[in-house]
């Protein structure tokens, strides 16, 4: 994103009830609904990073979250230290005293804060909705602030006169800008970064947490509710199983003496239970669960 303290000579600048019943005895793994339609068996990826998210270490993730939701939606946004006395004449737009982070994207945010020197960060995950059976691909970054950081959002506008020398000499500044928020104290500590997306990422939360650590990714997936590889399928009335991994659509039977059957060759999917109709016994009903 452009912070618009310039202007060239463009003047066009100024602008369920599924049937699980058989699946989870003597489980307490917590199971995803999933949503099945025809040709879509999948779980909603934003519901597994909020179950990361629910399951924060510390409460201060809502700050970063907001910091990073603030700096991509804002044009000029600017990371000072906490409490710092700031004025108006800081962030005169030719020579700004504190750096720029402002990024439509959230990876961008984080990278102008690393610049800065305020953040760390690392890619811990990064999963397509073809690898699993997510709604769509899904992304954890680690993030430690190394150094707590406050954020300025800062509105720059240009004069009649100021739109007269972009014009006639290909280029200006803005003449005119007020400091307009200032967002709370991020402080130092590590953090968990989740989006969603396939082409482009969308923030979802920010689960604060004690520390990095190599076995950090492992840990995700015993977070009940994150993981979204393996789909169970039951019949209510039969009581046959099947399970399927990876996001495969090859179901085999689950300790039991049935046949295995693919979820694209099966009849009577009804979008309203998220079920279809039995393969074994033919007059139950299937549901699924993910997790």
């Amino acid at each position: 994103m452009e912070c618009r303290r310039e202007r060239d000579g463009n003047p066009k600048l100024s602008g369920s009830s599924t049937n699980t019943a058989h699946l989870t005895e003597g489980s307490v793994m917590t199971m995803l609904e999933a949503c099945v339609y025809q040709f879509s068996l999948t779980v909603d990826a934003t519901e597994t990073i909020q179950a990361l998210v629910d399951s924060s270490d510390h409460p201060w993730g809502r700050r970063l979250h907001d910091a990073l939701k603030f700096a991509t939606y804002a044009e000029c946004v600017y990371a000072v230290e906490p409490y710092a006395r700031i004025e108006v004449a800081d962030f005169r737009p030719d020579t700004p005293k504190y750096p720029d982070v402002a990024d439509r994207s959230v990876s961008g945010v984080l990278g102008g804060l690393q610049a800065a020197g305020y953040v760390e960060t690392r890619d811990v995950l990064q999963e397509d909705a073809g690898q699993t059976y997510l709604s769509e691909g899904r992304t954890v970054t680690s993030v430690h602030v190394i150094r707590p950081f406050a954020l300025v959002g800062v509105d720059y506008r240009f004069s009649q006169e100021a739109d007269s020398r972009a014009i006639r000499y290909g280029h200006a500044y803005a003449d005119r800008w007020e400091i307009t928020e200032r967002a709370y104290t991020v402080p130092a500590g590590w953090y968990l970064v989740g989006e969603t997306g396939d082409f482009t990422a969308a923030l979802v939360g920010v689960a604060g947490i004690s520390g990095d650590s190599d076995d950090l990714l492992c840990s995700l997936f015993e977070i009940e509710g994150f993981g979204a590889s393996t789909c169970l399928a039951g019949c209510g009335s039969c009581g046959m199983r099947w399970s399927a991994e990876s996001g495969s659509w090859h179901f085999r039977p689950d300790d039991c003496d049935a046949d295995a059957w693919d979820f694209d060759d099966t009849a009577e999917i009804d979008d309203e239970s998220g079920t279809v109709a039995c393969p074994a016994c033919a007059t139950g009903r299937v549901g699924f669960s993910i997790f």
